[in-house]
């Protein structure tokens, strides 16, 4: 009973790896001494979340890295969405013959399904502009150290 569990559990990892695997990428483009832009793509059902805050993280360690304490974010926007991650396939077949002595005669019946196997994206982008502490840009920003304690490093 438990060889015949494990088998059809076995079936279906390979659905369920496609459909919650995934991995999240982060891009930065130089745009002034002051400003990046900021791109993280994030696929699969574990990582879709993490977009935002991997955004925040990046920002705050492009400002630190830079020599700025604060940072504003502009034309910042998260975009939701599926993708195709693979497609399980399935068929069965079946002979049935009949007869007897050298003749036989039979029929072939088949099926064949295949399912699509969809994953959750998301896509966060922002334009990072720094500033010290003290410049008037920097009233109101947020505090890169704060954002690292919040986000994690």
């Amino acid at each position: 009973m438990l060889r015949f569990a494990w088998i059809k559990l076995s079936r279906f990892l390979p659905l369920l790896s496609l459909s919650l695997g995934g991995c999240i990428s982060t891009q930065e483009m130089p745009l002034a001494p002051n400003a990046v832009r900021i791109d993280t793509d994030a696929r699969g059902s574990f990582f879709t979340g993490q977009a935002v805050p991997q955004t925040m993280r990046t920002a705050a360690l492009a400002t630190i890295s830079r020599g700025y304490t604060h940072f504003r974010l502009q034309n910042a926007g998260v975009q939701q969405g599926a993708e195709m991650a693979g497609v399980y396939n399935s068929s069965q077949a079946s002979f049935n013959a009949f007869g007897s002595g050298p003749y036989l005669n039979g029929t072939v019946a088949g099926s064949s399904m295949s399912t699509p196997i969809m994953r959750a994206t998301a896509h966060s982008a922002a334009t990072v502009v720094m500033f010290h502490a003290g410049e008037p840009g920097a009233q109101g920003a947020f505090e890169a150290a704060q954002v690292m304690k919040q986000y994690g490093s």
